[in-house]
């Protein structure tokens, strides 16, 4: 079977990653092609057989222009891959795939990966979603919240198929000592909300000094992330990390995760915390992707959407309880069964045979 994704980069990001790991999956069976906008720094190793099609070799400025040459060069791609379906990650390649596909009818699949109230709150993407979306065979969405914002039409032609766990946090975590240390990994951007925990955390070590919080990850508010940290005058407390490839390991040697975020898809950050033994925190943030796997207080903790003061009673009283530390770390672990890379990857595989056989 020839199975072509969509999406814009293969750059660091949830939607990109669970590409990576259902193409180096499915190319074992299938001929995997991967259309994106660009293939700068493609951060998720895959498969040498996988081939990747890059639509832009001159970034267009006009979005307009743009757009249309997308469109353009994505029906050229169509005619010549003749893939047997199409699963599209992301509003706007998914807005172009459909309309490069219309007269071609090859069945489509579309993933959504995040809260639809903030990916689908201007008129215009609102307007096309409402549009296009009805022509697509079939959806996949990660929780039963995302599913709810779309019409009846929609969710009786969906399914509701969690993100993998990447393999390596399946594996037994090495034995370490865990270090005082409040970690968040996420994009510095105001969805993730950092602010608050920074905020939250500079009142957390007038009474706990010997903690210390790690933000992993950049973006746009690294700048103004960096001046709050020293207005509260705890640069020797708080650190802005960048990237790292060694998640894994600063999960495991941290004693609380963070996850401050105003809205998420289903945080796969948070799934990794939690698989390695990471006493998690999390906001219960639509569209219900942490209260998916947190029961509160036993494996895990959740707090209100842009609440500083229940994030600081949340950290205080985990750092009040090691011995509640370790019960939520042990019971967060069990995620692992749940969320197995061979189960995920066959729901997508039946998923992907009843859509072909509506065809």
């Amino acid at each position: 079977m020839k199975i072509l994704f969509c999406t814009s980069s293969m750059g660091k990001g949830g939607a990109e990653r669970v590409i990576s790991i259902l193409s180096n999956n499915l190319i074992k069976d299938n001929e995997i092609t991967i259309l994106v906008n660009t293939n700068k720094n493609i951060a998720y190793k895959l498969d040498d057989s996988i081939n990747i099609i890059t639509l832009d070799k001159k970034y267009k400025k006009n979005s307009l222009i743009r757009n249309i040459s997308r469109i353009k060069k994505t029906k050229k791609v169509l005619k010549e891959q003749k893939p047997d379906i199409i699963i599209s990650f992301l509003p706007m390649p998914s807005f172009r795939i459909i309309i490069a596909n219309i007269r071609m009818k090859i069945p489509v699949i579309i993933s959504d990966r995040n809260d639809p109230k903030q990916e689908y709150k201007s008129k215009l993407s609102n307007i096309l979603m409402n549009w296009l979306y009805p022509k697509a065979n079939g959806f996949v969405f990660q929780t039963k919240e995302q599913k709810r914002y779309f019409k009846d039409e929609i969710q009786k032609k969906s399914r509701i198929i969690f993100n993998p766990i990447n393999d390596c946090f399946l594996k037994e975590n090495k034995i370490v000592k865990k270090e005082n240390t409040i970690i968040n990994i996420g994009r510095l951007m105001p969805q993730k909300n950092q602010i608050m925990l920074i905020n939250a955390f500079s009142e957390i070590i007038k009474k706990y000094p010997q903690y210390k919080l790690k933000i992993f990850g950049e973006g746009p508010l690294k700048e103004s992330l960096k001046k709050r940290i020293e207005d509260l005058n705890i640069e020797d407390k708080a650190s802005l990390c960048g990237l790292t490839d060694n998640i894994k390991e600063e999960l495991e040697i941290s004693k609380i995760f963070v996850l401050s975020s105003n809205y998420e898809g289903m945080p796969n950050v948070l799934i990794e915390a939690m698989a390695t033994g990471c006493a998690s925190i999390s906001t219960d943030c639509p569209c219900g992707g942490p209260r998916e796997f947190i029961e509160n207080y036993k494996n895990g903790i959740l707090i209100t959407v842009g609440d500083e003061k229940e994030l600081e009673n949340s950290i205080e009283k985990l750092i009040k309880d090691e011995e509640k530390i370790k019960e939520l770390g042990e019971n967060a672990k069990k995620i692992k069964e749940k969320l197995k890379t061979e189960d995920i990857i066959n729901q997508w595989k039946e998923y992907i045979q009843t859509i072909i056989g509506k065809k």
